[in-house]
C-alpha cells in the first residue's frame, strides 16, 4: 500500500470512527455523562479508532519515517488514537508532518 493510499485510509477511518461513535453512542452517553460529569464519548471514539487501526495494521509513524518499529503495535496504537481523536486531528497531522513534498 503506497503513502497516499494509507493516508486516505487513515482519513476514511477517522471520519468513520467519529461519525459512527456519534451516531451509535451519543444519546446514551449524554445521559451517562450528566450523571458522571465526564466525557465518555471521547473514550469510546478512542477505542473505535484503535480497533480500526489494528484491523487494518495502519501505522502512520512508520509511514512518515519509512522505519518499522521494533514493536510495530506501538505505532498502530498511536495511529488508532489519532484516528479516534477524529478526522480533524488526522488532517492536521497529515498536513504538518506527512504530506509528500511536491
Amino acid at each position: 500500500m503506497n503513502v497516499v493510499t494509507q493516508a486516505l485510509l487513515a482519513f476514511a477511518l477517522a471520519f468513520l470512527a467519529e461519525s459512527m461513535t456519534e451516531y451509535l453512542f451519543a444519546s446514551w452517553v449524554d445521559r451517562i455523562a450528566k450523571l458522571a460529569e465526564a466525557e465518555p464519548l471521547k473514550y469510546i471514539a478512542l477505542l473505535v479508532g484503535v480497533g480500526m487501526a489494528f484491523a487494518y495494521r495502519l501505522d502512520l509513524i512508520a509511514l512518515a519515517f519509512q522505519q518499522e518499529a521494533v514493536a510495530p503495535w506501538v505505532g498502530i496504537l498511536l495511529t488508532g488514537m489519532a484516528i479516534g481523536r477524529g478526522s480533524n486531528f488526522v488532517h492536521d497531522l497529515w498536513s504538518k508532518y506527512l504530506k509528500p513534498e511536491a
